[in-house]
This record gives structure tokens, sequence and C-alpha cells, in this order.
């Protein structure tokens, strides 16, 4: 078994590593805000072909529910293993499974694969610049 002393430095470094997480995230979270604030100010030919205002909506509720669940993770570890968090199941369910749920859930009802990386051409759908002559995978040429 682990040591007092080692235990202690484990707890520590996962504990530096979630608010690590929390942080940049949070910088993600800000640089998304500005680039919605900047687009919506001042939008291009591109920004204005695609719905994409419901997809930041999107993404900042799935953040919400991510940096919950990312200062949930601190306060279980700071309370240790005997902590109230740590020992009751039902904390971890709600903190951790029902707001990554709301996440998939989240994802799955405004899906961003309608928007990434697709071209339209045609009325039709075309995945990459590989595909644009015409032939690309459908014919089988790589």
């Amino acid at each position: 078994m682990a040591n007092e002393k080692s235990m202690t430095t484990g707890k520590h470094i996962v504990v530096f590593g979630l608010f690590l997480q929390i942080v940049f995230f949070g910088v993600f979270v800000i640089t998304s805000g500005l680039f919605h604030q900047r687009i919506t100010r001042s939008p291009t030919a591109a920004s204005s072909a695609v719905p994409w205002q419901k997809y930041m909506y999107a993404l900042y509720a799935a953040s919400g529910l991510i940096l919950i669940r990312s200062v949930f993770r601190v306060v279980e570890f700071t309370g240790g293993n005997n902590g109230t968090l740590a020992s009751h199941e039902i904390y971890l369910y709600l903190f951790d499974g029902v707001l990554m749920l709301g996440v998939l859930v989240g994802f799955n009802i405004v899906h961003p694969g309608d928007i990434i990386g697709r071209k339209a051409q045609n009325g039709g759908v075309i995945l990459s610049d590989m595909e644009s002559d015409g032939e690309g995978l459908r014919s089988g040429r790589k």
C-alpha cells in the first residue's frame, strides 16, 4: 500500500490538475465568447450561410455543464476518500453522470457534424476536398 506522504502528494497533483483544467477550459469559453461577439458584430459571407448561433449556444450549455462537473471533482478530491461526496454514489451520478448525459444529449440534438467539415455542392454534401472532383471516395479512389 502507498504511504500517507505519497497519497497526499497524489491528491495534490490531481487537485492541481483539475484546477488547471478549469483555468484552461475557462480560457476556452472566454475565447469562444469573444469569437461569438466578434463574428456577430462583423459577419463573414461563410457565417451568413450557416445557422451557427445555435451551435454556439449548445457549446455554452455543454461548457457550463462540464465546468460544474469539474468544480464537483475538485470538491470531491479535496474532501478526501472519506468525504461526503466520495462516500455517497448519488453525488457521482448527479454531478458526473447526469451532467455528461446532458452534454451528450445536447450535442445529439444540435449536432456539430451538420456544419463542420462539409461543403454543399449541387444540393448534395461532400465530406472533404478530396471528393470535390465528383469522384473521390465514392469511386474507390483515395
